[in-house]
């Protein structure tokens, strides 16, 4: 073999035999900077990984399904390249406990790990030297034990990583680099856990799955095993029990979660004591472990009273199986009121009420709702088979409405606590209500809810997971009580984002807080919607796994859902479908109640929702190809005679007119709830609400009236019941079959020119609140986006600077309005203070799907801050644009929010980030201001009516070193932040803390857009 002989050469046969792309030339990147042969380090890896794995007993495979979730050579190579790029890299230190297990095994599959940031301290015999790696170090472990764990969690950085492991654990090759990644993008964390699988002689068995954070669950299990990373520092104030044994781990973790609410532990930025409970799940599966800890009767039984003594609970603890029962203790027993609709259905009346008697509680009462039909008889039988029971009736005679029924019975109840029940229910044990009611009345739980089995033994209900199998369903159904799964035993407590109706306890005040159940959704899908507006009040939902109530489900109800239910749910789900469950697994199959494998090709809940709704969903990326631009050329058609006829009708129409009726031209909606459709909406409600004014929709889209309509309810509910109509296109011949109008309104450029043409109406308005040109580069769609002002419509313009731009630039006339903020949502109501300890969050809007919001700009300038901030600055964004491959880059995303969460989060926030280059900046300013957060944005003259520089905001260059410097200034001057705070507050209580203020005029306009009444009232207008 002829050896190359010149650097040419050499780089011609590395390209040969280390193609690019290949996991070859992958592996010898990795090798190069861990410091091993390239070759080696492949064959390294492949020995670590050709483990033997015991098949599922379902498709796919665990075999499969390990080989698609693990990292590729070219993942590693990049992973590698990331933690090189890091100049504050976080360190990860391994704990090799002692044990009989192959440890050297351990160490090979840490050897190979993508990120190079971290060391092990073997503990026991073993020398570290002649390993050939001096991250590995060896302490003599002895008798003991204790000692050395205690050294460990006192010495060395505070902020450090510590993984337990056991000899012949394996962890996966990017387990460093993803516990490393993540508490970079999060330094508020100090507890970062994930998904494991047995190791048995050597194959590869068993995996587990978990849910996000469950404090709940930690009463009856240790759900995390050893996989998990804590903070030293947390380890240090907590302390190891290593003479608990297996109990340990159990132990380390119930005192942790104690520590969220102590003082700030030795050696942790001040103020860590505050966000001590601050947890992520890493939701891949990175090690094999030999064993799982497996700790069961008494000592289970200690370890729960010990901790409940010390949170200074009031309560008992016993066990069923091996696994602890907490009895909460009720000195003050509250009065509950159990909640039974039903369509007179005697023959399950006849097992419900009976052992609804038996049950042991001492004040309860029963009301009974009863849309069957009042007659002298039933009301007899109910006289005749109360059964004792401290009964009342409601006689129901309007359309079944599920959520109206419980909310009609809820409004006159007298309990303290809520119980609604099915009445095709049967109670098993007489202590159900007590253990309902036990943890309805804990100070941070929502609703609660039991484990339901049917009449066939097997598990109905423990808790509902959105997504599955479409919109939600009941995970565990048809399995048998007290059976294990790959999401664990059916017999642990849980927290979920909600339980089922069937059997739903929760606190009245609270019930009366969000309102009781979604009355739009007739039949199904308010429970969940209940327990998800007891999340967005800080509260978690828990289902006990005792079986105490057996469930005929749908005897009550039917099995025929509305279709509107489905539409309804649709918008109160949203984060969930889009962002995930987070109390169910990501790799565990939605198409299955049991849970199984998630197959490659299965179809998301957001497809599968879709086809409900006649609808596709997708990420919004804005594009400018050649396909849309002919589209949108030859949709988007004037000539000179269309432009002098609208100018003619415009003068010819002088004399005021009471504007009756509205034409709203839309688009396509996606969300009601944000930017300016949702203007044009609230508008519109102004308009009806105020003026009684007829809306009437006009979208461009192909026909789907029940998915918009669901849009108007969801958002602005006075507005449901207006006509809609759909057109498919902006010069479709059938438009001018719309109905009349007074006025038409055009809402988005494309929009502007079917008002141009649109015959049947007296006045023509175009609603402009962006520069929408600049949503485009130089070429056909800005052209037309700016042919559109030169239509002669009249405009309403969303601040005075685009009416300046319209009139100045385009020869247009119109109306300005400045905009307010929801003061419902976005306010500084109890938000965090502004001069605090710990991170300093700096939220940043910058979508990478808008070309507008400079998301390249923004991502440099943030990792900037970053590096030279550290762990000082802690920086998240939302929504379901960002990218998920951004791990590691030192940004957290938080995925789709609620609308409501939007306030919560901005509220957490002491910077906001708001980039626009367009001639409008965007309602986020004002939202961020109004929740007393002080805004970076960039000098641009666009914002000067609510941006002032060094007043209220900080506005910078539109450079990468510009932005990185504003937002460092305030990141590290909370005297500033403050001061900038409480004048946005202040600006915006002076000027846009009301809707209806900012709306003033506009009706007048619309029905005298040349001011011929001289200000006097329009002639019949409200």
């Amino acid at each position: 073999m002829n050896l190359p002989t010149s650097l040419a050469e050499l780089r011609a046969t590395a390209r040969r035999l280390l193609p690019p792309g290949s996991n070859r030339r992958a592996a010898a990147k990795i090798g190069k900077r861990v410091g091993i042969d390239g070759y080696r380090y492949l064959r390294l890896l492949k020995s670590e990984f050709a483990l033997a794995v015991a098949p599922s007993a379902g498709e796919p495979t665990y075999a499969a399904w390990l080989a698609d979730h693990r990292p590729s050579g070219e993942d590693l190579a990049q992973q590698v390249q990331r933690t090189t790029d890091r100049k504050v890299p976080v360190a990860v230190e391994l704990v090799i406990l002692p044990g009989p297990g192959d440890r050297e095994l351990t160490l090979r599959s840490l050897r190979v790990q993508s990120d190079v940031h971290w060391t092990a301290v073997v503990l026991g015999d073993h020398d570290g030297q002649g390993t050939g790696d001096s991250r590995i170090s060896s302490r003599a472990a002895g008798t003991d034990l204790s000692a050395a764990l205690v050294a460990l969690g006192v010495e060395g950085d505070p902020r450090s990583l510590l993984v337990f492991l056991e000899p012949g654990d394996v962890a996966e090759p990017d387990l460093v680099f993803q516990l490393a990644a993540r508490a970079w993008d999060e330094p508020a964390a100090d507890l970062l856990f994930w998904d494991d699988g047995l190791l048995l002689d050597g194959v590869a068995v068993e995996p587990r799955f978990r849910a996000a954070w469950s404090p709940d669950t930690l009463l009856s299990a240790n759900p995390l095993g050893r996989s998990f990373a804590l903070r030293r520092a947390t380890v240090a104030a907590v302390g190891l029990r290593p003479e608990l044994g297996d109990a340990m781990w159990w132990d380390l973790l119930l005192r942790r979660q104690e520590l969220s609410t102590a003082s700030a532990p030795a050696g942790v930025p001040a103020g860590f004591g505050a966000v001590a409970a601050a947890t992520l799940r890493v939701p891949r599966l990175l090690t094999h472990v030999t064993r799982r800890p497996d700790v069961r009767g008494e000592p289970a039984e200690v370890l729960v009273r010990e901790h409940l003594d010390r949170i200074g609970a009031s309560a008992t603890v016993t066990s069923v199986d091996g696994v602890p029962w907490v009895h909460w203790s009720l000195d003050e027993p509250p009065h509950v009121t159990v909640v039974i609709p039903t369509r007179h259905n005697r023959t399950m009346l006849s097992v419900c009420l009976p052992t609804l008697a038996d049950t042991d509680y001492p004040s309860f009462d029963v009301v009974i709702v009863d849309n069957g039909g009042r007659t002298a008889d039933r009301e007899a039988w109910y006289r005749d088979h109360g059964h004792g029971l401290d009964l009342s009736l409601v006689w129901w005679d309007e359309p079944f409405n599920y959520s109206a029924v419980n909310n009609a019975a809820a409004a006159g109840a007298r309990g303290e606590v809520l119980v609604f029940l099915n009445d095709d229910t049967e109670m098993l044990d007489p202590q159900w209500l007590r253990e309902l009611v036990g943890w309805a009345v804990q100070p941070d739980i929502g609703v609660v809810g039991s484990q339901l089995i049917g009449p066939d033994g097997m598990i109905q209900h423990a808790g509902i997971v959105v997504g599955m199998n479409g919109f939600a369903d009941h995970v565990f159904q048809g399995m048998a009580p007290g059976s294990d799964s790959l999401f664990g035993p059916t017999t642990w407590y849980r927290n979920f984002v909600s339980v089922t109706g069937a059997c739903l306890a929760v606190r009245r005040d609270l019930f009366d807080e969000v309102g009781g159940f979604d009355e739009r959704m007739v039949l199904c899908g308010s429970d969940v919607v209940l327990g998800m507006d007891m999340l967005h009040l800080g509260r978690r939902n828990v289902c006990t796994p005792r079986p105490l109530v057996r469930h005929l489900e749908s005897v009550t109800r039917g099995t025929t859902v509305p279709s509107g239910d489905f539409f309804a749910s649709y918008w109160r789900y949203q984060k969930y479908l889009f962002g995930g469950d987070p109390y169910y697994s990501p790799s565990l199959s939605l198409e299955s109640r049991i849970p199984g494998l998630r197959h490659a090709d299965e179809r998301s809940p957001l497809v599968r929702v879709g086809e409900v709704l006649d609808r596709p969903f997708q990420v919004f990326r804005q594009t400018s190809d050649d396909a849309e631009a002919f589209w949108l050329a030859d949709v988007s058609r004037a000539d000179d005679a269309l432009v002098r006829r609208v100018r003619a009708e415009r003068g010819a129409e002088v004399d005021p007119i009471a504007v009756r009726t509205v034409n709203w031209f839309l688009p396509e909606i996606d969300s009601p709830f944000y930017g300016g459709i949702n203007t044009a909406l609230r508008m519109a409600d102004h308009l009806a609400r105020i003026h009684g004014v007829r809306n009437q929709f006009v979208v461009m889209a192909g026909p789907n009236e029940p998915f918009f309509r669901s849009a108007l309810a969801a958002s602005f509910p006075a507005l449901a019941d207006a006509p809609i109509h759909f057109y498919d296109g902006p010069t479709s011949p059938d438009l001018q079959h719309a109905p009349p109008a007074d006025v038409s309104i055009a809402t988005l450029w494309v929009t502007a020119y079917s008002v141009a043409r649109f015959a049947h109406t007296r006045r023509r308005m175009y609603l402009i609140q962006d520069f929408e040109p600049q949503f485009y580069p130089a070429g056909t769609q800005y052209a037309l986006a700016e042919e559109s002002y030169g239509l002669g419509l009249h405009g309403l313009c969303n601040t005075e600077r685009l009416l300046d731009i319209y009139r100045g630039q385009y020869g247009g006339d119109g109306f300005a309005f400045m905009p307010a903020v929801n003061g419902a949502v976005f306010n500084a109501t109890d938000r965090r203070p502004w001069q605090h300890e710990g991170p300093v969050t700096v939220f940043v809007y910058a979508r990478p799907g808008h070309w507008r919001n400079c998301w390249e700009l923004a991502s440099l300038a943030l990792a900037q801050v970053k590096e030279r901030l550290g762990d000082r600055v802690r920086i998240v964004t939302a929504g379901s644009w960002a990218r998920p491959d951004d791990l590691g880059t030192g940004i957290r995303h938080l995925g789709l929010l609620d609308y409501r969460d939007t306030g919560e989060l901005y509220r957490t926030a002491d910077v906001g980030v708001a980039l626009t280059v367009s001639a409008h900046p965007s309602y986020l300013p004002l939202e961020l201001l109004a929740c007393g957060v002080p805004v970076v944005a960039f000098d641009n003259p666009a914002g000067d009516w609510i941006l002032h520089d060094g007043e209220n905001s900080r506005r910078c260059l539109r450079t990468v070193d510009g932005l990185a410097q504003a937002i460092e200034e305030l990141v590290i001057d909370g005297a500033r932040r403050a001061e900038l705070a409480e004048r946005g507050l202040a600006d915006i209580e002076a000027g846009h803390a009301d809707w209806g203020l900012a709306f003033e005029g506009i009706y007048d306009y619309l029905c005298d857009p040349e001011g011929r009444a001289g200000g006097t009232a329009v002639p019949g207008q409200k």
